[in-house]
C-alpha cells in the first residue's frame, strides 16, 4: 500500500516540475483584407511550437508563402501581449452599429483574428472592420496585440519587402508575376 501512495506522489511531483507550456494557444492567425487604398491582403499565422507562416495575396504574387520559426522567448511574449488584448471578452464581430461601431468609415481593410486552444476544442474568433469606431470597439487592444506579433514575427518588414519585389524587378527588367 505504501508503495502505490508513494507512486501516486511521485507523478504529481513530476507533474508540478513540467515546464509550463509557453503558450496558452494552440494557433492564433491574423487576416486581413483588401481596402481601396495600398493594404496589404496577408495572413499570417503563429503555432505553439515556433512556426511561423506568412501567406496570402502579398505573398502569394512575389514568391510564395513564407514560413519561418520563432524561439520560446517571442512565443511568451506573443502569449502575453495575447492575454493582454482580452481577445475572450471581446465580441465576435465589431462591424457595424449592432456592434458598438458609432461611425463607420467606408473603403478600409477587415482584419480577422482566430485563437484556436486545446486542440480546436476551444477556438475564439474577432472580425474587426477597421472603418468601426467607437468606444466599446477595442481597436487599441487589437492593434497592441497586432505590434507585438509583429515585433516577434517582422510581418510589417515582409510585406514591405514584398511589395517592393514586382518594382524592383520591373526596374531591373525583369515580368513581374
Amino acid at each position: 500500500m505504501a508503495s502505490l501512495l508513494s507512486a501516486c506522489s511521485d507523478a504529481g511531483a513530476r507533474a508540478r516540475n513540467a515546464p509550463a507550456p509557453l503558450t496558452d494557444f494552440d494557433a492564433l492567425s491574423f487576416e486581413q483584407s483588401a481596402c481601396l487604398f495600398d493594404c496589404p491582403v496577408f495572413q499570417v499565422e503563429i503555432f505553439s511550437d515556433g512556426r511561423v507562416r506568412h501567406s496570402g495575396p502579398a505573398f502569394e504574387r512575389t514568391g510564395g508563402p513564407h514560413e519561418s520559426r520563432i524561439d520560446g522567448r517571442g512565443l511568451a511574449q506573443i502569449a502575453k501581449a495575447l492575454r493582454a488584448a482580452r481577445v475572450d471578452e471581446m465580441r465576435d464581430s465589431y462591424q457595424d452599429g449592432n456592434d458598438g461601431c458609432e461611425s463607420i468609415m467606408t473603403d478600409v481593410s477587415t482584419l480577422s483574428l482566430y485563437v484556436s486552444r486545446d486542440q480546436g476544442r476551444q477556438n475564439k474568433s474577432v472580425v474587426l472592420y477597421v472603418g468601426c469606431l467607437g468606444p466599446t470597439v477595442p481597436t487599441a487592444r487589437i492593434n497592441a496585440l497586432i505590434k507585438a506579433v509583429d515585433q516577434v514575427t517582422g510581418t510589417g518588414v515582409l510585406l514591405e519587402q514584398r511589395k517592393q519585389a514586382p518594382r524592383a524587378a520591373i526596374q531591373n527588367g525583369i515580368q513581374a508575376i
